[in-house]
This record gives C-alpha cells, sequence and structure tokens, in this order.
C-alpha cells in the first residue's frame, strides 16, 4: 500500500524557513566552506569561481550583460583536486543572457586516453539537434536520467567532472523515482513529497550525490534569481535619475505587478513596501555605476534591504543563528514550494498589509525562480508528469531574425516542445513593456511544433519594444525569453542586404549606460563608431576579432553630452549599420 504524508507545516512557518534558507545566503553572505568568487580581468570580462568543496570548483570566465548574466563566449573549467581523479572537463559556449545557445562544444581530458570532444546544440537553454533548430524530444522520455540526460546535458557534464558516472547517477534517479511511487499524493504536491524522498535517501550510498546536488543548486538558484523581474526593476532604478522602483515596476514591469495583485497585495501596499525598499537602499550609500561590480553592489544591498523590511515585523535572530550554524544542505532541503497553499490563504487576504507582510509575498516570488536551480528535482518532475499523463504547458523561444526598419521587425518564434499535448495555437506577444502577454498585442502564426516567422507592424520609429514567443495547448499558455528592440532603419554603405545581422540598443533613450547587441554569422573583425550630428567621432571602439553569434558592448555615456547620435557597427571598414541612439543626462 502507498504511503499517505501528513502535513503539519502551516504556509507561514514554510515561508519563514524559505526566507531564512534564501537570505542566509543573499543577505548574510554566510555559504560556509563553500562560496563563490569573482574577478574582474577588465574589457568586460569576469571570472567567477564557485567552490562546491575545499577541492571542487568551478570556473567560468566570459562577459556579463546589462543584468549581470553570462552574455557571449564563454568558458567552464571544472577542477577537481581531490587527488582521486586527473580528468580534465571544459566547456566552451556561447551563453545569451544566461542561457546557453548555439553550438557548445565540451572536451573531456583523461591522461592516457587523450582528448574526447562532444557537441551539443542549445537554443535558450534547450538542446536542439545542430542541423535543426527544433525537435519533439517528450515522446523519447520514460525515465528521469533520461530526462536528464536529454534535456539538461550539461548538468550532466558537470556531474561527470566531480566523480559522479552516468550508472551512478541513473542508479540514484531511479531510486528517487521507486521511493517517490510509494507516496500517494496529486501532481500539484509533487515538491512536498520530493523533499520527504530526498530526506528517504541522506543515510543512503547517495549521500555524496545529494550533497553535492544541493550545494550546486544554491549557486544555480541564485543564476536563476537574476531574472526575477522586481530584482530588474531595482537595477534600472539605480541607473536611473529620480524615478522610483514602484513606477518602473508600474511602467516598465506591470506583468510583476499583476501577479502581486493576484495574490491580494493591492497596488497601495506594495508602493508602500517600494518606498521602503527605496529608501533602505538609499541609506547604504551611493553606488558606483562604473564599477564593474555594481550589480553585485545592487543585489546585496537589494536582499539585505529585503531582509531588514522583514525583520520590522517580528525578530527571527535565534532562527537565523540557529540555521546559519547548520549545514545549509540541510536549509536547502527545507525549502518547499507550497505557491499552491499560500495562493489559496494570501487570495482570503482582506486586510492591509504591511511592508514587512508584501516582503514575505515578493519573497516567495524569488523563491519559486530560486528553486528552478534544483535541476534533479526539474528532471524528476518531468518525468513524473510525463508517466502520469499529466500535460504541461509547451517549452518556446524568442529569437531575431535580423530585419528591421522604421515601423517593423521580424522574429522567429520556437515551439521546441509540445507539453504532450497538440499546439492549437502559436506566434508573438509583444508591448512598450517587458513580458507582453497575448492579452496586449500578438501575431499568430499557425499550430504545432517547429519555427515559424512573423513580422510585428505599425511600430513608432525610435521606441523600444519587448516581445517574446507564445505557444497553448490544452494546459493552458506558454511564452519563451523575452527580447527587446528598437524600431529602427538602417542607413548607411552596404546597409542590411549584405550584413545579415541584428544590431540593436538599450536602453534607447539612454542615461548612463546603454549596451549594443549584434549578431554575427561568422566570426570577424567588428568595429563600432558613434558619430555626432557634425560628423565628428564621439567613440570608437575595436574590440579585435569577435565570436560566431551574440556580442554585445556596454557603453558608460557619462562622458558623452547629451544629444542625438549614429552608432555604426562596420565590418573591415565595408560593411555598416547605423542605428540612432538619443542620449538624454
Amino acid at each position: 500500500m502507498k504511503k499517505q504524508l501528513s502535513k503539519n507545516l502551516l504556509w507561514q512557518s514554510i515561508l519563514s524557513v524559505v526566507a531564512l534558507g534564501i537570505f542566509i545566503l543573499l543577505a548574510t553572505g554566510s555559504y560556509g566552506f563553500f562560496h563563490d568568487k569573482t574577478e574582474y580581468l577588465g574589457n568586460g570580462v569576469y571570472e567567477s569561481t564557485e567552490y562546491y568543496s575545499e577541492d571542487e570548483f568551478k570556473i567560468t570566465t566570459g562577459k556579463r550583460d546589462d543584468k549581470g548574466r553570462w552574455h557571449g563566449p564563454a568558458t567552464i573549467e571544472f577542477v577537481d583536486n581531490s587527488g582521486l581523479t586527473d580528468d580534465n572537463y571544459t566547456e566552451e559556449v556561447n551563453m545569451v543572457n544566461g542561457k546557453r545557445h548555439g553550438k557548445c562544444k565540451t572536451t573531456y581530458k583523461h591522461p592516457g586516453m587523450g582528448d574526447y570532444v562532444h557537441y551539443t546544440c542549445y537554443n535558450m537553454g534547450n538542446p536542439v539537434p545542430c542541423e535543426k533548430k527544433t525537435a519533439l524530444l517528450s515522446a523519447e522520455y520514460s525515465s528521469a536520467f533520461q530526462v536528464l540526460s536529454n534535456k539538461y546535458p550539461w548538468f550532466l557534464f558537470t556531474l561527470n567532472a566531480f566523480g559522479f558516472e552516468d550508472e551512478y547517477v541513473e542508479a540514484y534517479m531511479d531510486t528517487l523515482e521507486t521511493v517517490l511511487a510509494t507516496y500517494e499524493f496529486e501532481y500539484f504536491d509533487f515538491d512536498d513529497y520530493y523533499a520527504y524522498t530526498i530526506y528517504d535517501l541522506e543515510e543512503t550510498v547517495y549521500d555524496s550525490i545529494i550533497f553535492f546536488n544541493s550545494v550546486y543548486s544554491i549557486f544555480q538558484g541564485l543564476e536563476e534569481l537574476k531574472n526575477d523581474e522586481l530584482r530588474l526593476a531595482v537595477i534600472d532604478r539605480c541607473r536611473s535619475d529620480g524615478n522610483s522602483t514602484y513606477n518602473i515596476v508600474n511602467i516598465t514591469y506591470p506583468g510583476y505587478l499583476l501577479s502581486i495583485n493576484d495574490v491580494g497585495v493591492i497596488d497601495q501596499d506594495f508602493e508602500e513596501f517600494c518606498q521602503d525598499l527605496d529608501s533602505c537602499m538609499t541609506s547604504y550609500g551611493n553606488l558606483d555605476l562604473e564599477d564593474p561590480f555594481f550589480l553585485d553592489s545592487v543585489d546585496t544591498r537589494m536582499y539585505r534591504a529585503l531582509s531588514s523590511i522583514m525583520d520590522t515585523k517580528k525578530s527571527s535572530s535565534s532562527a537565523l543563528k540557529s540555521l546559519k550554524s547548520a549545514d545549509l544542505y540541510y536549509a536547502k532541503n527545507a525549502i518547499r514550494n507550497l505557491w499552491h497553499q499560500v495562493n489559496s490563504e494570501l487570495n482570503i487576504l482582506s486586510f492591509y498589509l504591511t511592508p514587512s507582510d508584501v516582503a514575505t509575498v515578493v519573497l516567495n516570488f524569488m523563491q519559486q525562480q530560486y528553486d528552478q536551480g534544483d535541476i534533479v528535482k526539474r528532471a524528476v518532475r518531468e518525468a513524473y508528469f510525463i508517466s502520469q499523463g499529466v500535460i504541461t504547458v509547451p517549452t518556446v523561444t524568442t529569437e531575431f531574425s535580423g530585419g528591421n526598419s522604421t515601423t517593423s521587425v521580424t522574429l522567429n518564434g520556437y515551439v521546441i516542445e509540445d507539453g504532450g499535448a497538440d499546439v492549437t495555437s502559436r506566434g508573438i506577444a509583444w508591448a512598450s513593456f517587458y513580458n507582453p502577454t497575448t492579452d496586449d498585442h500578438s501575431e499568430t502564426s499557425g499550430t504545432g511544433m517547429g519555427e515559424f516567422t512573423v513580422t510585428l507592424d505599425g511600430l513608432t520609429e525610435g521606441a523600444t519594444y519587448y516581445a517574446r514567443t507564445f505557444a497553448i495547448n490544452s494546459a493552458g499558455t506558454a511564452y519563451g525569453n523575452c527580447i527587446s528592440f528598437v524600431a529602427q532603419s538602417t542607413v548607411g554603405i552596404e546597409e542590411n542586404i549584405l550584413f545579415d545581422r541584428d544590431f540593436n540598443i538599450y536602453p534607447n533613450p539612454a542615461s548612463a549606460f546603454t549596451t549594443f547587441s549584434f549578431q554575427i554569422e561568422s566570426s570577424e573583425n567588428m568595429v563600432l563608431t558613434i558619430v555626432n550630428l557634425k560628423g565628428q567621432v564621439v567613440y570608437h571602439h575595436d574590440p579585435g576579432s569577435l565570436p560566431q553569434g551574440k556580442n554585445q558592448i556596454e557603453l558608460d555615456l557619462s562622458g558623452i553630452p547629451g544629444g542625438m547620435y549614429h552608432c555604426q557597427l562596420t565590418n573591415n571598414g565595408t560593411t555598416k549599420v547605423t542605428r540612432k541612439l538619443v542620449i538624454l543626462h
């Protein structure tokens, strides 16, 4: 007979554990024996080292986008100095906003056996055949290990690099599925029962992989948190002059405000919370926009401010001290996704919510993204849903196709997986704010899986737009990654007919910083030049040979006077695309 797990924890208690578990890492920086270390190497290049133990660590070298996510060519080296192996594992990959995108080269070096090189292609983090953009993969999955090896090959490579062979990983994941099968529960209770399954296996031969995955999930979860919309709004606020976080959320990230409303937080309460958040961050002193660790400073201050706001209602100092002294591995396992319970509780609230109450809700939103850092859990969940016949929303991504004018742009959408049901509608949702939905503006393009192209017309020249792919099946609507662009024409010599790649500037207009993003089809020399209306060159940047794929250049505008400029991207002095840039100081 299957076991029925009793629940005896109130949702508020769980949220307290969530708060402590995350903020120990983010607000206090108490990482225990494992930690990360980041160095700035110059020219926009960072080197970040994640320590999983004294002898095991991962070194990532590359550039980051304006939100602190890996962006552009990156090299990942896995180092194991435990003495148990002399093997060497490296990964060379192109990143776009923190996601693997394009062809990834993994190299395994074993002394005396030579090198083993393998290539995997990705579309915004989703493995795809290198000769095609999309493929139906879910129908082939019959176990959690198959999900892991097919959908998250980079993570299996990571496990291999630190001594966990495929056979061991597969046996562990098969055991997870077997133990889970002894429980009787509804699919929406998966996260609760998964946590208890991990607890059941802690004292078994799988303790080492459980521990490693717990530590690795913390770092991966922090990377997932970089996509939190409140964080994005706080970064925009720190780069703006005189604006407030609430206004930025209201204008640029209105979808986040709607999500807050959906769980019972009215605009007035959220605005009061934002005022406290801004006030706290301001009290910590000025930020240096030119500091290469500017974003790290913003993150530290934001999490510190959130922690401070939560503490204004009820002190948890004794619990905090207790949890700090415990292994963070256990704290990680105690953090569970009880969002369905929180929704039911918060929706019936009709009383005034203090900033501390709102901070608790905000933290739970963050925890949902943080939880995505546990890749093993994601793979087991996906396999469980497939085995139970649970239909999920499709998997979709968005890309520029390269066509852009003053009033239109052409975008590519991809439906990579159908979620187990027919995709009845697909297309592009777009608007003047982040993460638009089909309730805003949308253009449909057929049904089913695969690649499609949509042209958005009727745009306003010089305006910034956001767009993302959507796909609908019986489980609901899925949205892909959100991209931004400016509706502008290309002018100049031998322009976009020969220069088939996107060249975008964001934000635009800009005041403090702006980013130039462009796609090249092969490795080549590119030069960026900014010219004022008098024809005078005010900025010239020659980064040398750039790799194939997405590239970006971030520019500090403090030394350039306000006004309108022409930004020229040149290939070997001939091929050229020009975009307008408006600088407002």
